[in-house]
């Protein structure tokens, strides 16, 4: 296996997302986001976007952000989606572009959720966000013009188990049914033990040994050691769930929890789009949006949005 030499360029120094230093890399981190609001041109060909503050689980506020394509006719599906950081870092800036692609000319809202963080935050705030985005999101379908029948949930890295595990929850306390579940190199158990763990135990921009730490610091109470909801793997059943597409990255230490926590969906009866890059890193098309491969992976993603929860023109 080797990296695309592409991406490689892309990685000329250390990725800042030190889990030992929480605080110092959350400076340095809005930094380089304020820098890249600074330089950002929104393209007159994307959606319209707005935050919108709605209450939070016990007396907090949520923030979520809303993508809206007004050339696109409703009723339109849409997708709530979490960003990733590792439990600790991120928000909605994270994924912003991803949600900007994702929006345009798909036929669907994106949602994007502003959910509480750890340590601070430790499990289950972070699913608790979730799950009351997703109430929301559903008791506002009419003014959104979303079609209830076309709603999905997804998420980037330690936001894919947020998502896998909001998706399970739902599905247990027979909330509204999901069209989609929608993973892009998701993190998926917490035992932290597979193979590619140890392969890619010290390494740009993510490793076995940042992951490994990163768990704890997100599941440090007691309901989050013992929870079936603590991580996707831990569920002793994952049937019912409906159509997931899994993107994983070759040279990623959370390849191989990816494909197994897929081929166990599979074993469920449940539908799975699995996507395996070669010469692909954990979050690529983030550090590197610009490199073929990025915008390749990009694509493929929104055409399973487009599929899945687009308009019926669309799919």
């Amino acid at each position: 296996m080797a990296r695309d030499p592409e991406l490689a360029s892309y990685l000329s120094e250390p990725f800042p997302n030190d889990l030992d230093d929480v605080v110092g890399t959350r400076q340095i981190l809005v930094a380089r986001r304020d820098e890249e609001i600074a330089k950002r041109v929104e393209s007159p060909d994307g959606p319209r976007w707005w935050d919108e503050v709605i209450a939070g689980p016990d007396g907090t506020s949520l923030t979520l952000r809303i993508y809206v394509d007004d050339a696109e006719p409703g009723p339109h599906g849409a997708l709530l989606f979490l960003h990733g950081g590792a439990f600790v870092f991120g928000d909605l800036e994270s994924e912003h572009n991803r949600c900007c692609h994702l929006a345009t000319r798909s036929g669907c809202v994106v949602v994007s959720v502003d959910y509480r963080l750890a340590p601070e935050n430790p499990f289950p705030a972070a699913l608790d966000d979730a799950t009351t985005a997703l109430g929301w999101l559903f008791e506002h379908a009419d003014t959104l013009s979303v079609d209830p029948a076309r709603v999905g949930i997804g998420g980037a890295s330690a936001g894919g188990t947020v998502a896998t595990v909001t998706a399970l929850r739902a599905r247990d306390e027979d909330r509204p049914r999901l069209r989609a579940i929608f993973l892009i190199y998701p993190a998926t158990d917490d035992r932290a033990s597979e193979g590619s763990i140890e392969q890619h135990e010290r390494s740009e921009p993510w490793d076995g040994e940042r992951t490994r730490k990163m768990w704890p610091l997100y599941l440090s109470t007691p309901a989050g050691k013992e929870s079936r909801y603590a991580s996707p793997m831990r569920s002793d059943d994952l049937s019912g769930l409906p159509v997931t597409y899994v993107l994983v990255a070759e040279e990623d230490p959370l390849r191989d929890e990816a494909l197994h926590f897929a081929l166990r969906l599979l074993n469920a009866g449940v539908s799975v789009d699995l996507r395996l890059i070669a010469g692909t890193y954990h979050g690529f098309d983030v550090v590197a949006p610009g490199a073929r491969l990025s915008e390749f992976a990009l694509d493929e993603q929104r055409k399973f949005i487009v599929r899945e929860l687009g308009t019926d023109e669309g799919r």
